[in-house]
Formats: structure tokens, sequence, C-alpha cells
């Protein structure tokens, strides 16, 4: 009896996951008009990855003295996005004794990144934190019990925006240097 049961469930469960991922990536459009919104937001960090030719974008406008929205994305070599999204953020203002501090999530259909570190005026840097979001049941249980999490860093620039969107930029003594624990943020 257990059998008949099972198998039903596991051809849901690998569905359900097939569906999630396929719904929640980005048409070339909506890519489009989000690098477009980036272009155009008043704050603008990026730069290029030392160990893969890939390109970090980030651009965002303050809704008040403690928050800010934005655009996110993450570009191959040839400038093509690998993944793009929206991100939300809280910056606490700088004291005499520290610089301000803020972090943002993008939250992607299949993972959650989540920035915190040192925001300063021409640049933003700290670490990043990579969570799963696995769809189907039998991989919830699992990441409850043992999360698929990664950790690195990141350090953006102002000059590293342009850097990032001019195709030939890429170089070994770039403006980003990001690095992973897990190749979960590959």
């Amino acid at each position: 009896m257990l059998r008949f049961f099972f198998l039903p469930a596991l051809v849901l469960c690998a569905f359900t996951g097939t569906s999630a991922l396929a719904s929640g990536a980005e048409k070339p459009q909506e890519t489009t008009l989000l690098l477009d919104r980036m272009t155009a937001e008043p704050q603008q960090y990026g730069g290029l990855s030392g160990t893969e030719p890939k390109r970090l974008l980030v651009g965002f406008h303050y809704m008040d003295t403690h928050s800010f929205t934005g655009e996110f994305a993450e570009l191959d070599a040839s400038l093509r996005p690998v993944r793009v999204g929206t991100l939300q953020g809280g910056i606490s203002p700088a004291t005499p004794e520290r610089s301000a501090s803020c972090s943002f999530k993008v939250v992607f259909p299949d993972r959650i990144m989540t920035f915190s570190g040192s925001c300063e005026q021409e640049t933003l840097s700290g670490s990043i934190r990579t969570r799963l979001t696995p769809a189907p049941l039998n991989a919830q249980l699992l990441n409850a019990l043992s999360p698929d999490v990664s950790v690195g860093q990141y350090w953006l620039t102002k000059t590293g925006f342009r850097a990032a969107l001019t195709p030939a930029a890429h170089s070994s003594s770039s403006e980003l240097t990001t690095g992973a624990t897990n190749p979960l943020t590959e």
C-alpha cells in the first residue's frame, strides 16, 4: 500500500520542482527592462569577479533614511543575465567610530541571497550568504535538517558598475572580488 502512495508523491514532487524553476526564469524582455531600470538608479555599484568571468551589478534608490529598494544582476562574460531580481535593504547611519552598515536581500525562485556589510559613498563590501529554497517537499525536509547555505564575500564600487558593463572588462585585477566556500553562488 505504501508503494502506491510513494510513487505518485515522488512524481508530484518532481513536477512541482521543475515547474517552479521554469516559471521563475526571467524572460529576455523583462531582463532588459530590469537592466534599464538599474542603469537609471541614483546609486549604482558593480564589479568583476576575480575567479569567474562574471559581473555583479546593484542599482538602488533610498525610500527613506533607513531603507532602499532596487535591482540586482549577475551577468556572464558575454553580458548575458545569469540571475536578475529586485532587492530590498536597510541601512544604519554612520557614527564617528564606524562606517554605515547595510544589508539587502534578493529572492530568486531557487535561492535567497543576503548581502551584509559596510556601505561607503564609493563602495559596498561585506559577506554574501546564499540559501537554496527547494520546491519539492522531500528537499524542504532535508534542507530543514541540513540547510544548503554558502558564504562568500563581495566588494562593489561605483566605478566598477560601468566597468562591469564593458564587454572586454574582465581581468584578474578587477574591481570586484568574490569568494565562496560553496558553489551555490556560482
